[in-house]
């Protein structure tokens, strides 16, 4: 489907405005400049809560209800290392839209 869409073939088709609306929500998830941070770091690597407080210079709980959103959203994954929950991106495709999205703002476009 990702190919008929770049090639505008099914746009007007119910499923692919469907798939665009998921799209959609993926955006609004990513809408915020902690989960975004959060993406940017965790795509160096796994990272424990403590970490990406001390990284990140935001509170503990704000940082944690992030996280809990990112992985409600299936962009973050955790497990334990020890005692301590470790997060790390569900997979590469999370970070290469910030990523691109971040070099994009960048840009100069006039």
């Amino acid at each position: 489907m990702r190919e008929s869409l770049y090639n505008n073939k099914c746009m007007s088709s119910e499923s692919a405005f469907g798939e665009l609306e998921e799209l959609a929500d993926l955006f609004r998830k990513l809408a915020s400049p902690i989960r975004l941070a959060i993406i940017m770091q965790l795509a160096k690597g796994a990272k424990c809560v403590h970490e990406l407080v001390e990284e990140l210079d935001q509170s503990q709980p704000l940082i944690s209800q992030h996280l809990r959103i990112l992985r409600e959203a299936n962009l973050v994954i955790a497990g334990r290392r020890g005692r301590e929950m470790v997060y790390h991106l569900m997979d590469d495709h999370v970070a290469h839209i910030v990523h691109d999205g971040y070099h994009h703002t960048l840009e100069d476009h006039t």
